[in-house]
């Protein structure tokens, strides 16, 4: 028996009631036990400093729904409102005081810990979702993988970006592939480096984020996109959208130049944009103008085309289309032929020596 004097004071003392009680008042007992406790903490989390952590997460993790409605931190809500706020929200990157809110990044760090407070958190607020990393073991080299099994399907979506958001800001990960299935989501997860402390991954805005700008710029100027879209709804959209510049070529009489909107969207000179890829991009700029009523392409090699249809009368007004488009195609160096019948227009680059280049 090794006898040392121990300095203790009134606080450690009521913490050290219970098991005082338990010992009939013997102090000695009740230290030993807590000893052992602690010798027994260490044994699964390794050293005082990692025990402390996860004690502190099983902590934050452990309110009851009961004490978080209480302080005001939750509130309960009917599911189908739920489902009708997580849905009216798809596509618009969370903002990340919500996400803080829901996981706390001073105290979640590694994703174990991630786990393992999503879990706990799951079964304290009654989510049934099941994260988990089955396949991550001996994989140093490969995609860091979670699984996210169960529950609501909209609150699946909902914790998954919130989870995304949160890997992406705190531990530099980014989304490689996302794998829905009908009641599991699969996040495959990659190494980025961050350049900007506000940057949003490019996988994080693929996938959750495809109608960011949209959500936020009607949020900026509403009173515009509502005067617009009631606009484009009232003449069936049946409307042009040109800015100043074209605007002010075609009142003056002159042919305006549109390559530099393909190499704004591209961020790159026409030269280096290959057919492949300029056709689609084409498309997508043509067909958002409305200058004309729909785009076809083939991007077949060798047999590469694209099919313009509209509904102008006037042979001046197909014909500078004509020659508008063919400015474009003509500054990316292809060569093609150009045949226009009624209502429409056809641009052929299967010629012999118009195959796509190579770069």
């Amino acid at each position: 028996m090794i006898r040392k004097n121990v300095s203790l004071d009134e606080a450690h003392l009521q913490k050290l009631q219970p098991l005082l009680k338990k010992h009939r008042g013997n102090l000695s007992a009740a230290v030993r036990e807590v000893i052992d406790l602690v010798s027994l903490g260490l044994e699964s989390h390794g050293t005082p400093e990692e025990m402390a952590k996860n004690l502190k997460i099983k902590r934050y993790a452990s309110q009851t729904k009961e004490q978080l409605i209480t302080s005001g931190e939750c509130v309960l809500m009917n599911q189908q409102m739920m489902k009708w706020l997580v849905r009216s929200c798809a596509g618009k990157l969370m903002d990340e005081d919500v996400v803080h809110g829901l996981i706390n990044p001073y105290i979640i760090t590694t994703i174990p810990e991630l786990e393992e407070y999503l879990n706990c958190s799951s079964k304290k607020m009654g989510w049934k979702i099941e994260v988990s990393d089955p396949y991550n073991e001996g994989r140093e080299n490969e995609p860091m993988i979670m699984d996210f099994t169960g529950g609501d399907r909209d609150f699946r979506e909902f914790l998954v970006e919130a989870v995304c958001i949160f890997l992406s800001r705190w531990l530099n990960l980014d989304v490689e592939a996302l794998h829905r299935k009908s009641n599991s989501i699969t996040v495959y997860l990659k190494s980025f480096v961050r350049h900007d402390l506000q940057e949003i991954p490019h996988g994080v805005k693929k996938y959750f984020g495809s109608r960011d700008v949209l959500y936020r710029e009607i949020e900026r100027k509403p009173d515009f996109w509502i005067t617009l879209a009631e606009l484009y709804q009232k003449f069936n959209y049946q409307r042009v959208n040109l800015d100043k510049d074209l605007f002010e070529s075609l009142v003056a009489g002159k042919l305006p130049d549109i390559s530099k909107y393909f190499e704004i969207k591209a961020d790159r000179s026409l030269r280096e944009i290959p057919l492949s890829e300029l056709l689609p991009l084409f498309k997508y700029l043509v067909t958002a103008s409305n200058l004309v009523n729909d785009v076809e392409i083939c991007t077949e090699k060798g047999k590469e085309k694209i099919k313009i249809r509209h509904d102008y009368s006037d042979e001046n007004v197909v014909s500078k289309l004509i020659k508008l488009f063919s400015n474009v195609f003509e500054a990316g160096w292809h060569k093609f032929s150009v045949s226009s019948v009624s209502e429409l227009i056809i641009f052929d680059f299967s010629l012999p020596g118009a195959s796509e280049r190579e770069n």
